[in-house]
């Protein structure tokens, strides 16, 4: 059974989905910060890194203060464990959001077609990774301190089971990119391939979050 009762002296999970939704404003820039980086329109890529940056910013606001509401108000450890782990995976969304922009303007280079159309590839999956996250808060976001129904959490589950499968599909495009990178490792010069394989990996690791998020919620929900 869920337990904050009157966090925030609302809806006990509403504060969380609000913290979703600055995340997902971070990811909603991931594409575009992406596709500038493939255009290499520096000055654009530049501008959605900082903007990215602040929105990390304003969930860190919104996750210190749903933090601090949960050492005033939060009775059961162990509830309290499983809200901040999925707390810290969602932020972690964000953050990774943040680095992946602060790559991304580290050095203007020429990519071949094939990686292009790989890292667009994998961007996709990863934002839908997200998506299904959001999804997930979205349903969450009005219960009242009640026990969930059958009915509720499965279709919660549904969602997460999405979530994980969009994180394996993300995980095989990772793969995909890094050999993609490899195959042009003559052509390319020795700082451009590291770039690209950490791009990759930070990429992927937004997928990775949302499915962690997702394993958190599920504990939550089961209660």
């Amino acid at each position: 059974m869920w337990k904050i009762g009157g966090m925030f002296g609302r809806s006990p999970l509403r504060p969380l989905h609000e913290h979703m939704v600055k995340v997902s404003e971070c990811l909603t820039l991931l594409k575009p910060l992406v596709e500038e980086f493939i255009r290499q329109d520096h000055k654009r890529l530049e501008e959605h890194s900082l903007k990215i940056s602040r929105l990390e910013q304003e969930a860190d606001l919104i996750k210190e203060g749903i933090r601090e509401s949960l050492s005033r108000s939060f009775r059961v450890a162990v509830e309290r464990s499983d809200v901040l782990d999925y707390l810290k995976e969602q932020d972690s969304i964000a953050d990774t959001c943040e680095d992946v922009g602060k790559i991304l303007v580290m050095r203007k280079m020429s990519l071949p077609r094939k990686i292009t159309e790989k890292l667009g590839k994998l961007t996709e999956k990863v934002l839908q990774a997200g998506e299904g996250i959001k999804e997930a808060t979205e349903k969450l976001k009005d219960m009242k301190g009640k026990t969930f129904s059958k009915r509720e959490r499965g279709e919660i589950s549904r969602l997460l089971k999405l979530v994980a499968k969009r994180e394996w599909e993300a995980d095989e495009m990772q793969l995909n990119f890094a050999k993609e990178v490899l195959k042009l490792e003559k052509e390319l010069e020795p700082v451009a391939v590291f770039l690209l394989m950490n791009i990759g990996k930070e990429i992927g690791a937004i997928a990775d979050h949302a499915e962690n998020a997702g394993d958190c919620l599920r504990r939550i929900i089961a209660r």
